[in-house]
């Protein structure tokens, strides 16, 4: 019984300990004029836009990106060093999963769609008439190849 009681207090110490180092963190609450973009890395074709909304892609830790495509890019098929969640924000897209266009699997996605992707999947994005914003979640660091 001693042994139930103690494991017990040590949970209870343990959850209480995760959540008052959660609650140390502040709380990010952004509108849209407050997300600021920015020209993205070099590793991004010419006129792609980023902006990041949460944490650093580049260190350990969760992060939160939007990549803004205009219309008539391509993000051409690369990997990336960990799993990635892309959600479409706005706009429309064809995402391709392979490594080229000509042998991917492909979705048209449009506001709301979502995309999960394993470490070293190969993928692509290509925009058409339309420009398109998509949110990327993961957790760094962040490596595309």
């Amino acid at each position: 019984m001693k042994l139930v009681k103690t494991t017990l207090a040590i949970g209870v110490l343990t959850f209480y300990g995760c959540l008052s180092s959660y609650a140390a963190e502040p709380a990010i609450v952004l509108d849209t004029a407050q997300i600021p973009w920015q020209p993205a890395p070099a590793d991004f074709p010419s006129g792609i836009k980023i902006s990041y909304v949460y944490g650093n892609p580049a260190h350990k830790g969760p992060f939160v990106i939007r990549v803004w495509m205009p219309p008539h890019s391509a993000i051409a098929p690369h990997t990336h060093s960990m799993d990635e969640t892309l959600t479409v924000v706005s706009g429309q897209f064809t995402h391709y999963v392979g490594k080229t266009y000509d042998t991917s699997e492909t979705k048209e996605l449009t506001a709301g769609g979502f995309v999960h992707l394993p470490k070293n999947i190969p993928h692509a994005l290509r925009t058409t008439d339309h420009e398109a914003i998509v949110e990327v979640v993961g957790v760094g660091p962040f490596g595309m190849t």
